[in-house]
């Protein structure tokens, strides 16, 4: 079964709380390497399309 990967249960998804809460996506070990943005105050439900766990 090919299960869309959810943004809040995914290790990649990084959060910023300096004035809000800005959540992307980031490399494993490499917090600095961003692969997109997620979202503002909270990650959203299913993985965006780019995101680099889902299959194809």
């Amino acid at each position: 079964m090919n299960r869309v990967p959810h943004c809040t249960e995914c290790e990649r998804c990084q959060c910023t709380d300096f004035i809000y809460k800005d959540y992307y996506c980031c490399e494993e070990n490499d917090t600095m390497r961003i692969f997109g943005r997620l979202g503002v105050d909270y990650p959203p439900k299913t993985s965006p399309k780019w995101c680099p766990l889902r299959k194809k």
